[in-house]
């Protein structure tokens, strides 16, 4: 049963990740058969957890994708319900957005002294970026770092994001997550390219590290005379 438990979670993830896949698909990230990975996809549309919808090809038979519904997508962590937003609705009626924004503004402040204590600017980039990512994971953000880590540019994405429904109804979360990320990795070379509440699969952003910014610190050193 553990077994099954733990093939279950790894499919509802890897679709969650990849939005949808076919069962060779699946079956390349899972060390089982695809006759295995069909009775576990039989089982979560039978539970209305995923989906499928078939999709013709150039050439052979028709493949079929599976995707998360929206049952399949509320397994995943998330920090809000339906009264969060409706409070958030009021104050914007009765404040004005600007409000909403000062919201969350004093929640990236919060943020920032969270992130502060596992996140250290004398720390090299790389590793101010691979602990970020964990931070992120432990509040539910399935994050993950692309590669090694070891290259000058720097990449990670999040799947899952716990106020999904906040940002796709106000911008200020996003442009607050962004400047949090600048200001706990000491660099403004960090750039979104992409966006869940604009409609793609992740969030991901792209940290370059600050060539210039190396260099005009290595002119900066006193000259010995």
């Amino acid at each position: 049963m553990a077994q099954q438990m733990s093939t279950r979670q790894a499919i509802l993830e890897l679709l969650k990740k990849h939005k949808d896949l076919s069962v060779s698909g699946l079956k390349k990230n899972l060390d089982i058969t695809e006759m295995a990975v069909r009775k576990h996809l039989v089982k979560l549309e039978g539970e209305h957890l995923i989906t499928s919808r078939t999709v013709r090809q150039p050439m052979g038979r028709p493949v079929i994708f599976y995707a998360l519904t929206n049952d399949g997508e509320n397994l995943f962590p998330t920090n809000y319900d339906g009264i969060a937003m409706e409070f958030l609705c009021d104050i914007e009626e009765s404040m004005g957005e600007e409000a909403i924004d000062r919201l969350f503004e004093n929640r990236e402040k919060r943020m920032r002294k969270k992130y502060a204590r596992r996140i250290f600017k004398e720390d090299t980039i790389k590793d101010r970026v691979k602990e970020l990512v964990d931070v992120q994971n432990e509040s539910g953000y399935m994050t993950e770092l692309d590669g090694d880590g070891e290259k000058e540019v720097l990449s990670f994405a999040q799947y899952n994001c716990p106020i999904a429904a906040i940002a796709n109804k106000y911008s200020k979360p996003c442009e607050c997550e962004l400047s949090l990320f600048k200001d706990v990795l000491g660099t403004d070379n960090v750039d979104r390219v992409a966006c869940i509440a604009k409609g793609d699969n992740s969030c991901k952003y792209v940290v370059k590290e600050a060539t210039e910014e190396r260099q005009n610190e290595s002119s900066s050193i006193p000259t010995p005379v």
